[in-house]
This record gives C-alpha cells, sequence and structure tokens, in this order.
C-alpha cells in the first residue's frame, strides 16, 4: 500500500504500451521469442502500476466520478415498452426462458466520400429482454466490498447496506417497468416476508435492520424487501403457458433471518405496493438515516446488472448487510441529494442498458481491450494481469475482485460505477473467464451507449489507406473495409463484424486484396456511426435519439487516474503460453472465411495457428471442450445466430 503522498502526477507512467510497434516489421503470423519477452516486459510494467493505483484507492477511497452512475450513460436510449411483438426464447446459457422485445439501431455514414458502392445507412436489428420465467437467485454470501472504501470525501464509521440497497433498487426498477408497460402488468406482494423482533424468541438469532419510524404500508414494503424467496412479483405479461415477471426479478436462497424494527401490526392485511415514485423515496430516506452516501449509487449499478447474471446462468452474491465497515459522508444530510434525483428520474434510460445483456459484458470485457495490441500479442498483453496479479486460487480472492473492478474503473473512467457495481453482484469471476480466452463477448452498441471503446472495429483509422511502394494496406483497415455494407449484394457473408476485439497483425499488398477492398482505396475513410434507436411499439415506429450526451467540455479528468507509481508492486513471474493469442488470432482469422472465397493467397495465412480455419467440412470449427472456452455459450451462440437470420431475412 502506498500513501497517496507518495504518488507523484505524470500521465505517461500510465499510457498502455503499443505493443503493435514491436512487430512491425514481422512477416510471420507467430512473433519471436524475443517479441514476446520485449511485450510482456511492457505489459507488466504497465498492469504493476495500475495495480498499486488501485491500492491506493482501496486505501484512502475513490474520487466522486467513479460512484457517479451517470457517467454510464451516453446515447442509451429510453426503455419504451408495449412492444408491436415479443419473442419468448432461450437467452444466453440460463435454461428459464425469457420475453424479448424486437427493436433495431440505424448508422449513418459521416463524411464527404463519393463512393457510390456501398450505402449511406445500415440498420441492426437487436432483442432487448423485457420479461424473466423465473427470479434470478440471490444470496447475502457475497464477499466484494463487504467492507466498502467509500469516497475520498466519507470516512469510516458507518454500515454497510449494499445488499439490502441493491434489492431496493430490484424492487424500483420492477415498479418502474410495469408503470410504463401499463394494461395487462400488475404488481403485489407475496406471502413471503421477514420477521419482526415482537416475532422472535431471541432477537440474537437474526440482524435488526433500523428502518425508521414507518408507516405500515411502507412496513409491509420493508418486510418484502428483507424476505426470503420473492418478497414481491412484479407480473409484466401472462399467457396461457406461464408468466413473465420483470428482468429484476430476484428471488433469496441463503438462510439469513433479518428482522426490522417497527411493529406494523397484521402484515396479513392487503397493503397496495409501492410505486416506484414511493419506493425510491422509503429507500432514499433508509439511506439518509444509516448514513450510507455512495453506497445508494452503486446499489443501483448492482441491481441493472442482473439481467445479466441471468444471461449467464450465475447467481447473485450480494456483501453481507454490516452494521460497521463502511464509509459515510462526513457531514450529515437531511435532504435528498440531486445526483440521488436524478438517479431516479434517468431510470428508464438504466433499464435499457440493463435488458440489454450482451452490451453489458461487451462494455465490462471491453475495458481491457486496447488499440495497438495486435491479436498475435493478445497473451503478454492480459497475462501479468489475469495470471500473476490476479491469483484465483489465493484465499484472498475477493480482494482481487475488488482489484479487478478498481483497474477496470479507473482503465475506463465512465463506467467506473458499473464496474464497481457489477464485482459486487458476483460477475467478476465471468469477466475474468471470457478476457483470459482472449476472445470476449462483443456488441457494436457498446461504444455509442457508453463512449467505451471495445474494438478495431469501433474506429476508423487515420490517413490515407495505402501506403508505401509498392502500395500496402494494414489489415485492420483490410477488415474494415470488408465489412461495408454494399449496395449490389455479392453474396458474401461480411455483414456482421468479427467476433473479437483484437486487429489483425500486420499489412497485405494492395495485389493481394480482394475487389471487395481496392475499390475503395481511391476514397477518403469511410466511416459510419450511430445515429438513432427505433423502437417498435404499439404499431409505430419511434425514434429515439437516446440519452443527451454530455458537452465534451464537461468531461473532466480524474486527477489521481494521471499519477505516477514511484515503487509499483511486483508479483511472482508466472510462465507465459501464448494460447490465447492463438485463439484470438484464429478467431479474427476464421472471419475471412465465412465468405466462402477460400484461403488468401498469402503464405503467411498457411500458419499453425490457422490449422482448419479453410477447412470446408461440414462439421465446421468448433470449440475444444477441454479448453476455456464455454461449450454452452457455443450452443447458445448457434441459436442466436439463427434468431439474428430469421429477424434480418
Amino acid at each position: 500500500m502506498y500513501p497517496i503522498r507518495d504518488l507523484v502526477k505524470e500521465k505517461d507512467y500510465l499510457s498502455p504500451p503499443w505493443l503493435s510497434s514491436i512487430i512491425q516489421n514481422l512477416d510471420t503470423i507467430q512473433p519471436h521469442t524475443y517479441h514476446i519477452d520485449e511485450a510482456l516486459g511492457k505489459s507488466r510494467e504497465y498492469w504493476y502500476r495500475l495495480t498499486s493505483l488501485a491500492d491506493a484507492h482501496r486505501g484512502h477511497g475513490l474520487n466522486a466520478g467513479y460512484v457517479n452512475p451517470g457517467r454510464t450513460l451516453h446515447r442509451v436510449p429510453k426503455l419504451r415498452v408495449r412492444p408491436k411483438t415479443t419473442y419468448v426464447r432461450a437467452y444466453g446459457v440460463s435454461p428459464s426462458l425469457v420475453l424479448c422485445m424486437q427493436a433495431s439501431s440505424t448508422w449513418k455514414l459521416v463524411g464527404n466520400s463519393d463512393c457510390d458502392t456501398i450505402e449511406k445507412e445500415r440498420t441492426s436489428h437487436a432483442l432487448l429482454q423485457v420479461g424473466t420465467s423465473v427470479a434470478i437467485p440471490y444470496t447475502f454470501d457475497g464477499f466484494v466490498f463487504n467492507s466498502w472504501i467509500g469516497t475520498t470525501e466519507e470516512k469510516c464509521t458507518g454500515p454497510n447496506y449494499l445488499g439490502i440497497l441493491t434489492v431496493g433498487w430490484c424492487y424500483i426498477l420492477s415498479a418502474r417497468l410495469v408503470e410504463i408497460q401499463g394494461e395487462g402488468a400488475t404488481m403485489h406482494h407475496t406471502t413471503s416476508q421477514t420477521e419482526s423482533c415482537e416475532n422472535l424468541e431471541d432477537p440474537q438469532d437474526a440482524p435488526i435492520i433500523d428502518v425508521g419510524e414507518v408507516d405500515k404500508s411502507i412496513g409491509r414494503w420493508w418486510y418484502a424487501i428483507l424476505a426470503r424467496h420473492q418478497g414481491w412479483k412484479a407480473i409484466v405479461k401472462q399467457t396461457p403457458r406461464n408468466e413473465y415477471l420483470a428482468p429484476w426479478a430476484v428471488s433469496r436462497t441463503c438462510e439469513t433471518r433479518f428482522t426490522i424494527n417497527q411493529k406494523i401490526g397484521l402484515l396479513t392485511c392487503v397493503h397496495t405496493p409501492l410505486t416506484s415514485e414511493k419506493a425510491f423515496d422509503v429507500l432514499a430516506k433508509f439511506a439518509l438515516l444509516h448514513g450510507l452516501g455512495s453506497q445508494l449509487l452503486i446499489a443501483l449499478m448492482t441491481a441493472i446488472t442482473i439481467p445479466t447474471h441471468q444471461y449467464y446462468g450465475l447467481t447473485v452474491q450480494l456483501p453481507f448487510p454490516r452494521a460497521s465497515g463502511a464509509k459515510q459522508p462526513k457531514t450529515p444530510m437531511d435532504v435528498i441529494p440531486p445526483i440521488w434525483s436524478s438517479l431516479n428520474e434517468e431510470l428508464p434510460y438504466y433499464m435499457t442498458l440493463s435488458c440489454s445483456p450482451d452490451v453489458m459484458m461487451s462494455t465490462l470485457c471491453g475495458s481491457f481491450w486496447e488499440l495497438g495490441i495486435p491479436c498475435n500479442l493478445v497473451a503478454p498483453w492480459l497475462h501479468p494481469l489475469f495470471n500473476e496479479i490476479l491469483d484465483e486460487t489465493a484465499p484472498a480472492v475477493g480482494h482481487d475482485y475488488e482489484t479487478l473492478a478498481l483497474i477496470g474503473a479507473i482503465r475506463r473512467p465512465y463506467i467506473g460505477a458499473l464496474w464497481i457495481g457489477a464485482a459486487i453482484g458476483g460477475l467478476a469471476p465471468k469477466i475474468i473467464q471470457k478476457v483470459k480466452s482472449g476472445n470476449p463477448p462483443l456488441d457494436a452498441l457498446s461504444f455509442p451507449w457508453t463512449r467505451c471503446l471495445q474494438t478495431f472495429m469501433d474506429i476508423p483509422g487515420l490517413g490515407p489507406y495505402t501506403h508505401g511502394n509498392p502500395e500496402h494496406i494494414s489489415r485492420p483497415d483490410v477488415w474494415r473495409l470488408l465489412h461495408l455494407p454494399q449496395t449490389e449484394d455479392d453474396e458474401l457473408l461480411f455483414g456482421t463484424r468479427p467476433q473479437t476485439p483484437w486487429e489483425p497483425w500486420g499489412s497485405s499488398l494492395r495485389k493481394d486484396c480482394a475487389l471487395r477492398v481496392t475499390s475503395h482505396l481511391k476514397y477518403t475513410r469511410h466511416e459510419y456511426q450511430y445515429h438513432h434507436w427505433n423502437w417498435e411499439v404499439e404499431g409505430r415506429i419511434i425514434q429515439d435519439q437516446g440519452f443527451p450526451p454530455s458537452p465534451l467540455s464537461t468531461i473532466t479528468e480524474f486527477s489521481c487516474d494521471m499519477i505516477n507509481i514511484k515503487e509499483p508492486r511486483i508479483f511472482p513471474k508466472r510462465e507465459l503460453d501464448q494460447l490465447a493469442s492463438e485463439d484470438a488470432t484464429f478467431y479474427i482469422s476464421i472471419w475471412l472465411s465465412i465468405n466462402g472465397e477460400g484461403k488468401p493467397w498469402e503464405i503467411i495465412y498457411q500458419d499453425d495457428w490457422l490449422r482448419g480455419v479453410w477447412e470446408e467440412d461440414d462439421g465446421g470449427w468448433e470449440p475444444d471442450e477441454a479448453d476455456d472456452r464455454d461449450s454452452k455459450d457455443f450452443g447458445q451462440l448457434k441459436d442466436r445466430v439463427k434468431t439474428w437470420l430469421d429477424l434480418t431475412g
């Protein structure tokens, strides 16, 4: 741990390495040993310094920007339901059926290109989850941030109620969806409820949660929030075969017992469930009562990750409520702060993001992508972080997940609050698994919705397409040009992006490139930018420009993100293998094979790493069950491709 006074401002020390420069003259796919060693050394220096900065934050608190959920929103559309069509389908690896609605995004060609062979506008279809057939399980057995570090403006004296606040936000989100849906959607309490002090033989058997002086309807709400199993039901659609609950429906599976300090009379009486507005007011006053400060903000971000947990078949693991172990505001608050109120007003934007698990996981995993890291050096780039700094076999693994969240926040400050919220709920192990594979999930909406770059395909590149004599074109530009939508269908399947973010290595000679590439080289660079979202609701199309983006002048850097660690931490060095690099190279190359034109002319594509890419047998390629790839995910990928083809065909 290094005191803040020992840290010196210096931006360059935290700039990521540009590993592409190491292999700029490489004429093979596989780097030489000395290339790998140089890349590994530069990567270690970078990740070790970032870890030292994360340690400093853990000891001294976070900047307020890291706990501000509003920074996550950029062009996210405002949730609208009552869709024209809904779909009941499997989603992700969860065996439970979910209710989805169809929407789409519109992208437009920008710039002064005279090229008339590509479309000026393109539309991509998407599915959003708006219901679930089962509630998502959660427990209070989590250990990540069970001592809440708070912000630099808060002090260590208060309770940690992150878990309870998260469940409260789940209710608010569910109630808001029912209200937006309107006719046909209902909300009610269930018979599951927690206990009151007077009903316990020994009050020490269960923690007492002080909810303040409340009336019977609010007391009944608290009994539902703290209940085992499901304390409430928010039904968004009823069919003859099933009922579909709001995506934030949760069910507590742990044996923890709670009591509340209020005696509110007959709980068997029918009480109308609180509206989302009233529930927010109650939760905010609870946070004021206990001085929970930044916990209320972070708890919302944990709540919006709930559908992503279901997508991956995970149980949400929340921190156990504790009477101490968290930072509080130095000055007691007696009114709801404006930033809290803005969360409630902007809730439909967070709901859209939450209902898009693909976007959520892409955004989080994308924090470890970096421009200038080619596919064949992915392993030395990721190795120091995931194999040396984060040791999942160590007893203090929760500490490692906190480190991961803080590093993610430092690298992508706009989604700092989302990172911390995701780690609190237990998503960190799945993120690690996906990123370490070299083939993390990707969604094109992540960048325009959160302004966090995900892949080299998010960037149009700079300058002319060709360079040198004879003329060369960088392979990243080859991939970008192949992806352009043609005005005349050439029956090639480059319409979807590559399913790995890491850019291909090196350059190709102009003579070795397909006509689909060379026909664009005389024009200025082509770029498609996200323009708007299309909701298909109640028989009409609504164009949604999304959350109003903040002017760049109001976006300030977090000063402590630009500091030099004089003595960064050093970790035991472990042996590196190139499996992640090989996988990333395989996946970026297989994108070339889907068009059916066969292997490119260049000798480089005959490398051993690409064995099987060009095979034409009916079986195609399959994931190796012995590796880290999730075979269930692969099966779901095939299902999703089929659904996508049905939607776009």
